[in-house]
């Protein structure tokens, strides 16, 4: 009798990092730009970082689903593949998470130089 868990091969777990970083710089590069502010992209990233921190990966799931609508950019199609895989939504928004560490640190430069 299964359990129900579904274990995923590091090629799933490999094959969720780069489908997040791939994303990851166009969701945030929009996010930027339909907001005109780099503190509302700081509150997101602070919302979806805290949701995944509290172990509530699926909310931040759902939140980054949510924003991608908002700021009318298409969702892949492979982040809808990851919905029956909780495992996978736990690694897709930790990674996600990681990858906005660079793009603010890219941000905030571009803020900065535009300031100087």
């Amino acid at each position: 009798m299964s359990n129900g868990k579904i274990t995923l091969s590091p090629a799933a777990i490999e094959l969720i990092s780069n489908v997040s970083g791939a994303y990851s710089a166009p969701f945030w590069d929009g996010l930027r730009q339909i907001s005109g502010s780099l503190d509302t992209v700081r509150k997101i990233k602070d919302a979806i970082e805290t949701l995944g921190e509290c172990g509530k990966e699926i909310e931040a799931f759902n939140l980054i689903l949510a924003l991608y609508d908002i700021a009318a950019i298409e969702a892949p199609a492979a982040f809808f593949e990851l919905a029956p895989y909780p495992d996978g939504i736990r690694i897709f928004v930790s990674e996600f998470i990681l990858d906005i560490e660079d793009l603010m640190n890219d941000y905030e430069y571009e803020e900065h130089e535009a300031g100087n």
